[in-house]
Parts: structure tokens; sequence; C-alpha cells
């Protein structure tokens, strides 16, 4: 019987979605893509989307929310230059 006192290491649960993932390409920032495709640990997407990236997702129509969130963070940096 184990001890009552011994420690046990619990990881983390992380929700990811399949979702649209197989139907859109989703914009990442580089590092979490290179993170993702090498460790195979969950990435978020600019859109919210977290999952685990499994093939090249070139010719994918691109997903429109984080088209959305990247214009609006390319149109942020412009304001500051």
């Amino acid at each position: 019987m184990p001890d009552s006192d011994s420690k046990t290491l619990h990881q983390p649960e992380v929700r990811t979605s399949q979702g649209d993932s197989d139907e859109v390409a989703h914009i990442v920032m580089k590092n979490d893509q290179m993170r993702g495709y090498v460790a195979g640990e969950p990435i978020k997407a600019l859109c919210g989307k977290v999952w685990v990236p499994t093939r090249d997702y070139a010719g994918l129509p691109l997903c429109e929310r984080c088209s959305a969130a990247r214009d609006r963070i390319v149109s942020g940096m412009r304001n500051l230059n």
C-alpha cells in the first residue's frame, strides 16, 4: 500500500480540439510552430484554437479568425512607426 506521504506528480491536462484543423490553416507564432512539430506539444493559433500540428497545412484556406487577428497585429505595428 502506498505511503500517504508520497508525492504524486500530476501532468496538467491540456485540452486540444481537432475541429477544423484539417479544413483550414491556422496562423501561429514561429517558435510555437517549431515546438509543436518537433516536441509534439499543443500550440495555440492566433484565433485561440489549440491543437497538436501533425501535417503540412500548405494549400488549405486560411482561418478567417487567424487572418483578422494577424491584420490587427500588423496594423498596430504600423501605427508604432
